[in-house]
């Protein structure tokens, strides 16, 4: 009898694999930091261009380091491969034919919406009279 475990993603990598997915659709491939960025919602002007990503913003209370273990995960699992550019010499995150499986099979089972953690809109300081 094997008793291997199944590796499933969790709600929180599979906002990274659908970051990926989406921003591999459009021929960009992130690094783990710029998945970061994009999922805690960075207002820098190199990712305030991906907020109308359904995945900007949602998971701002994650660190930079807890976000980097998941797609560890991911990568040791083979939801998640690298792909390396001369250019820059470095290595860039891309969706695998496993992962892309995995969230057509997901989506299909959960009708999953992503909430947009957004800050206030009240003003945080106010002149009283």
């Amino acid at each position: 009898m094997n008793n291997k475990k199944i590796y499933v993603p969790s709600t929180s990598e599979v906002k990274i694999l659908d970051t990926v997915y989406f921003l591999n659709k459009q021929n960009l491939y992130p690094l783990p930091l710029g998945v970061y960025k994009i999922l805690i919602g960075s207002v820098e002007p190199e990712f305030v261009i991906y907020q109308e990503l359904p995945t900007y913003s949602t998971l701002t209370s994650f660190s930079s380091k807890h976000i980097s273990r998941l797609i560890m995960m991911l990568l040791r699992y083979g939801y998640l491969a690298r792909i390396y550019d001369e250019k820059s010499d470095e290595l860039y995150l891309k969706l695998t034919d496993k992962g892309d499986l995995f969230l057509f099979e997901y989506h299909k089972k959960h009708k999953y919406k992503f909430v947009k953690r957004s800050e206030s809109k009240k003003p945080l300081i106010i002149e009283i009279k």
